[in-house]
């Protein structure tokens, strides 16, 4: 909306000629006044000497006068009647000359007075009477409608609500702004004083896909919805919508949907790979379809019963829940192996098929619960961690809960009942390959029990030299994911125009867009875009990359560098749209806090200069980029004060004139709402040096008013200041930022940035911390090292319920640091750094590995009560578990195979978790094979002989108290 500017000298000349015209209007309005109460007074004596005459008549009718008397008296009244009559004839004549004269002067005065209000309207100045800040209160104050009570009638109460919206623009245009209440005189309406039109950004707005102008929309889906159904939805309109329009094109640049889609139907391939090949391995060691086909049975009946039981708990088909049903799947067959290779052996021993089936599953029913226990376990601590890893973690933990437990049900239940038929009439063949193993692993478990410190002291060094040494590759927050989808941002000096920057912009998309991996660009800037992180010198440019693109994440991101180099800006490339680290923070950001602003400034600057030198650093920042250039006035007090002005009233002078418009009202319609914005079609632009020549109107001592120039009674100065001031804490503070190349990780980077930080002086009152990607990896770390020993905590206490004893869980809780020692060789073989991810997979470990130890130590048990030595029955033990650990041990490693590699979209984020699972199990279980037999040799020096003697006593003493 425009307000016309009006001059001021030719106003104050029509405003003078409207008060002449309205002052003599005023006199003949007065004289018309007498003339017509001569009038109405003559009209008044006409009427009494007509009544006279009719009550003459009256009696010459009823006789009461002679006729002669009243012929006379009539004679006389009709002399003097008409007398009187021509007077008021006279003087009515007169009136009304006088009233047709004066119609005539108002009807003149009413053209001149219309004329005077146009030319006022056009050429006058009235910003006396009419101001931006009036006209914003008026359209305030009409646009009005709001609830102003209650009143209370017959006993129920009304509402009363007062005014009404305006709801288009011809209302706003005919809304009456000014009535100065004279007759003839026209209210002056918004459209007499300005100009009322809707305008749009369309010139500030920057969209372009594959170098073609365009639109773009960036939709975000309510909380309660599925991203892929809402996904979903949006496409088919766009499919209707392109079919109602032959010439509509829709590029679709991020589709978080179809991401999603393609994580879970990799994870889902992967878990169904997984569940094959731990059937192959079962058929392998069997050598039989029938128990096979049992245990294959599992895995779907686990899965399915999982599945119900995470719908009944909220817990949605995400890319955590269903990695926990991809770790999950080699250990749901774990229970049902036990049982069925303890059935199979008692089979082969002789022992009837149905008798086998329940003698087989009781005999380790206890060790295979509490397996599943430990297992399950590790993820209760969850609930006493916080912030992203327990945000993350949670349905992890649900779905593998689930699932181990749904398996341990089935391997109780079902696996017993199908055995008893399937296994009835199976003949067993011993297998001599597998005896000659036994026998081996037999001789080998005997020279382990006699060189006790060799293989304990192996174990220690392994374990302390594999974690020094993964240590030492430093440490990262999350992995980065490989995806169809990249983005970079370009980003000009600051205070450089729109125009200049979209037009680097389109250098960049010129220069990138014959790469062979690139199949759609889309770049924007301004409007809504700033929701997206654009700003004025910003652009966003988002890739569609082939499926098939030759190149991986770091190679595009240096080969984008690579041909944007020389480019007048500065170029920052996201190879991966979902990478999850983003959710952490990225990269380096030190927090310098304090008081003043410069002295913080100055700060940053020397501090972003020292750590330039560290590899693998870039695009550092000293946050400087983030503020505005100033321009300070300071008011000499003492010269502002021989005018009587305060530095209060210099500000109110100097922001009347810059002030920004702002929104006066708002005018809803049925689709949208648009906010009224008041502007003189006049207003210039004021540089620098026109402020100084701002004057300020103020009254001097004799009384005269005097115009005083702000440039007068103040000095200026250029500086800079940040856009925002920022807080932590209560305290002011500024960041040094810098990104990590894709050749460094952030833990080692992060530990020369925090030496360089150590070192580095700061004034009293100012302080420094490393904030960012290292502060979110250190705080996870911890949480999930206090979730790793709570969880041991948990599975000793399991493991003593179930062994009535405080020393068998000790030696099976040795098992924990072999397997970490695996999974540090994992990590280090791989290459991967450790991660929260990887993490997660040590957590896991912990409850995986006992699993072997419970089994192994509880048949040396059992077999010591028998009567059996304790060296004979641990290796007694040691080869009839031998099967059953290294069957357990190689269907989960063989399940998470296809994870460890990182087949498949998103298989990037959980391949550290497989890594350390696989190779955790496997010199886990290599080395449980033999350190928890000498453990066990050391501490357990419980005499069960001793127990047996007291167990038939008591059974003894029941029988004779029976016979009593």
């Amino acid at each position: 909306m425009i307000f016309k500017q009006l001059n001021v000298s030719d106003g104050e000349a029509a405003k003078a000629s409207i008060d002449q015209q309205l002052e003599a209007l005023g006199k003949t309005g007065d004289e018309i006044r007498t003339a017509k109460a001569k009038l109405h007074d003559a009209r008044a004596q006409l009427k009494v000497q007509q009544q006279e005459m009719e009550n003459a008549k009256a009696q010459v009718e009823a006789g009461k006068v002679q006729a002669s008397d009243a012929l006379a008296a009539l004679n006389t009244q009709k002399i003097i009647a008409t007398i009187d009559m021509s007077v008021a004839a006279s003087k009515i004549d007169a009136g009304t000359s006088q009233i047709d004269q004066a119609q005539t002067q108002l009807d003149a005065g009413k053209e001149q007075l219309d004329d005077a209000k146009e030319s006022a309207m056009e050429g006058s100045d009235l910003n006396d009477i009419l101001t931006l800040d009036m006209l914003k209160g008026i359209l305030a104050g009409e646009n009005f409608a709001m609830p102003a009570g209650y009143v209370a009638e017959d006993g129920i109460s009304y509402l009363v609500r007062v005014g009404d919206k305006l709801e288009n623009l011809g209302e706003l245009e005919d809304l009456v702004i000014l009535d100065m209440g004279l007759d003839g005189l026209k209210p002056i309406h918004l459209s007499d004083v300005a100009d009322v039109a809707v305008t749009d950004n369309s010139s500030e707005v920057y969209a372009k896909i594959n170098g073609q102008p365009g639109v773009m929309l960036s939709v975000e889906k309510q909380t309660e919805y599925s991203t892929g159904d809402v996904t979903d939805r949006i496409l088919d309109k766009f499919e209707q919508l392109k079919s109602e329009n032959e010439e509509l094109e829709v590029t679709v640049l991020m589709d978080q949907g179809v991401y999603i889609d393609m994580v879970v139907d990799s994870v889902l391939q992967n878990m169904i790979y997984g569940g094959i090949l731990a059937i192959l391995i079962l058929f392998l060691f069997l050598r039989n379809i029938r128990p096979t086909l049992v245990i294959a049975c599992s895995i779907p009946i686990s899965v399915v019963t999982a599945v119900v039981l995470m719908y009944f708990s909220g817990v949605t088909l995400n890319v955590i829940s269903l990695s926990g049903l991809a770790l999950g799947i080699g250990m749901l067959v774990d229970n049902s192996i036990v049982v069925i290779e303890n059935i199979y052996r008692m089979r082969s021993e002789g022992v009837p098929g149905k008798k086998a089936a329940i003698e087989g599953a009781k005999e380790v029913a206890g060790a295979i619960t509490a397996s599943t226990l430990t297992t399950v376990c590790v993820f209760a601590p969850i609930v006493f961690t916080e912030g992203i890893t327990r945000q993350l973690f949670v349905d992890m933990g649900l779905t593998i809960a689930y699932s181990l437990a749904a398996s341990l049900v089935v391997a109780l239940t079902l696996v017993p009942m199908m055995s008893a038929g399937l296994l009835r009439k199976t003949v067993i063949k011993p297998s001599k390959k597998l005896d000659r193993v036994r026998d081996a692993y037999g001789q080998l478990i005997d020279w382990a029990l006699s060189h006790k410190a060799v293989v304990l002291l192996a174990a220690v060094l392994m374990f302390a030299g594999s974690m020094v040494l993964e240590i030492r590759q430093g440490t990262s927050f999350m992995p980065e994911m490989e995806s169809t989808e990249a983005s970079l941002s370009v980003t000009t000096e600051k205070g450089t125009s729109f125009e200049d920057t979209t037009r680097i912009a389109d250098e960049v998309l010129e220069k990138i867009q014959d790469i062979e991996d690139i199949e759609t660009i889309g770049a924007m800037a301004g409007g809504s875009t700033m929701s997206l992180g654009s700003s004025d010198n910003s652009v966003q440019i988002y890739l569609i990359l082939k499926e098939d693109k030759k190149l991986d994440s770091n190679q595009l991101e240096k080969e984008i560098l690579k041909r944007t180099k020389g480019i007048d800006a500065e170029v920052a490339v996201t190879t991966s749209s979902m990478d999850m680290s983003a959710m952490g923070g990225s990269g380096i950001n030190i927090q310098i806090k304090g008081k003043e602003l410069d002295t913080l400034q100055t700060l940053a600057t020397g501090l972003a200069g020292k750590i330039e030198n560290v590899k693998g650093l870039q695009n550092i920042s000293d946050g400087m980029e983030d503020t505005d250039a100033e321009y300070r006035i300071v008011v000499n007090k003492e010269r502002a004060m021989e005018h009587k002005l305060t530095v209060a009233q210099v500000f109110q002078a100097i922001n009347a004139k810059l002030a920004d418009p702002s929104s006066a009202t708002t005018l809803s319609t049925a689709t949208k709402d648009y906010g009224v914005y008041l502007e003189k079609d006049t207003d210039e632009k004021l540089t620098r040096e026109d402020i100084a020549d701002i004057t300020i109107s103020v009254t001097n001592n004799e009384g005269e008013k005097e115009d005083i120039r702000i440039g007068d009674i103040a000095d200026f100065q250029r500086a800079v200041g940040p856009q925002a001031i920022t807080r932590n804490g209560q305290s002011r503070y500024m960041s040094v930022t810098a990104e990590i190349d894709g050749d460094h990780n952030i833990g080692l980077v992060s530990d020369e940035v925090q030496k360089i930080l150590d070192h580095y002086e700061l004034p009293e009152g100012y302080t420094a911390e490393m904030k960012g990607e290292d502060e979110t990896i250190n705080d996870a770390m911890e949480q999930l090292i206090l979730m790793l020993l709570l969880a041991l905590v948990f599975m000793y206490l399991i493991m003593v319920a179930q062994f009535q004893s405080l020393l068998s869980p000790f030696i099976i809780m040795f098992t924990v640091p072999l397997a970490f020692t695996g999974g540090f060789l994992g990590l280090l073989v791989s290459g991967k750094e450790i991660s929260v991810i990887a993490m997660i997979g040590f957590v896991m470990l912990s409850g995986i590995i006992v699993n072997n130890g419970i089994v192994l130590v509880d048949y040396i048990n059992q077999l010591r009560k028998e009567g059996m030595p304790k060296r004979e029955a641990i290796i007694a033990a040691g080869k009839s578990r031998l099967r059953p650990i290294v069957m357990t041990a190689l269907t989960t490693i063989l399940g998470l195979t296809t994870m460890a590699m990182g087949l498949g979209m998103g298989g990037d984020m959980v391949q550290p978790m497989a890594i350390v699972t696989i190779g955790g199990l496997l010199y886990g279980t290599f080395l449980t094979l033999f350190v928890v037999p000498c453990i066990y040799s050391i501490f357990n020096r419980k005499n069960y002989k001793k127990d047996e003697a007291r167990l038939q006593e008591d059974e003894g003493n029941e029988a004779i108290a029976e016979s009593v």
